[in-house]
């Protein structure tokens, strides 16, 4: 079985309150919701939704998740060309919150900021408790490297090596300059998106902010994050509840651990373990796969039929010839 994401960038997300109301009136509302909040006809996406609701507060808050049927499909058809069929699809902000969520429990009354950072963009996550709001934010490790292409006039490779060995090189200071402006736009992202939530969510207490992905590995930038938000930063380094093979000793699976958490969190929905398990796999798959699912239960009770119809058939012509065999014996068979 076969769980994928989508990018984040890619897909529509919308966070609503509900007044509370009786559970069986929700799917109504949050239809309505949905039609009011997707920018498309709603012929033309894919979407589901995720209720969110405390133990201790009557408030219900519903995740609205979207795609373009058209996005899906081109995507699907990736896997599809290789015989693969995903049973869910699952956006990779979900999938990262999935992760952080299976592996660091949220404190009672204090907000966690996830950033999982990839080479396009950042997924920018906001949980606490069984609450959650998300933003894709447009800045990634690319950008960064396009800054000291610009700045070096190197090419875009060069460029890239220079990043990463940018803590050791001997013009550390003149490439952290260089990528000075897009460190101050990324913490310009996150203090947006933290004072849109605070708006909205008042009593929030925000206290820490998780690293996510390979570009989070930047030299500088947890301590840049840390000084200009006032925030503890940490990075996500590894799983304490989730252990590799002990076959897996590769030096190239210990350097890219920080970019599995889409992959961990995939993984959680499909042993059904996740937080969040809204699926945009199209309507038509989910039914083709369910009809190929039930196809060998349709078998079974074909053939339970058809040897519950042998049966009847074997025992009346066994009770055929007892009787046959009576009257020829001159004893009467017993009424009917």
């Amino acid at each position: 079985q076969v769980v994928i994401a989508v990018p984040g960038q890619q897909t529509l997300t919308r966070f609503t309150k509900m007044p509370p109301v009786d559970p069986k009136k929700i799917p109504d509302m949050v239809k309505y919701e949905a039609s009011q909040q997707i920018p498309f006809d709603m012929d033309e996406v894919v979407w589901d939704y995720q209720v969110f609701t405390g133990a201790d507060s009557p408030d219900v808050e519903v995740g609205i998740f979207a795609i373009r049927k058209e996005l899906i499909r081109n995507h699907l058809a990736h896997f599809t060309n290789q015989g693969i069929e995903p049973i869910i699809v699952q956006t990779s902000p979900m999938a990262s919150y999935n992760a952080a969520r299976y592996e660091c429990t949220p404190e009672q009354g204090k907000a966690t900021i996830l950033l999982d950072m990839g080479a396009l963009a950042t997924d920018l996550i906001i949980f606490e408790g069984n609450r959650i709001w998300s933003r894709p934010v447009p800045i990634g490790g690319n950008r960064f490297t396009e800054a000291l292409v610009a700045a070096f006039k190197i090419s875009f490779a060069k460029a890239e090596k220079l990043k990463r060995t940018a803590a050791s090189s001997k013009y550390a200071r003149q490439v952290f300059q260089a990528m000075r402006p897009v460190f101050a736009d990324l913490v310009s992202e996150v203090q947006r998106s933290i004072g849109f939530y605070s708006s909205t969510h008042r009593e929030t207490h925000i206290t820490r902010v998780l690293g996510m992905g390979n570009a989070f590995k930047l030299p500088g930038l947890q301590k840049f994050l840390q000084q200009n938000l006032q925030i503890e930063v940490e990075k996500i380094s590894g799983f304490k509840k989730v252990a590799a093979a002990a076959s897996v000793t590769s030096p190239e699976y210990a350097e890219n651990l920080m970019s599995y958490g889409v992959a961990l969190g995939l993984a959680l929905q499909g042993l059904e373990l996740a937080s969040v398990d809204a699926n945009l796999l199209p309507i038509e798959i989910r039914r083709s796969l369910l009809w190929r699912k039930k196809q060998s239960w349709f078998g079974g009770a074909a053939a339970c039929l058809a040897l519950g119809a042998a049966a009847l058939w074997a025992g009346n012509l066994t009770a055929s010839g007892q009787i046959a065999n009576d009257l020829g014996r001159g004893i009467n068979p017993p009424p009917v």
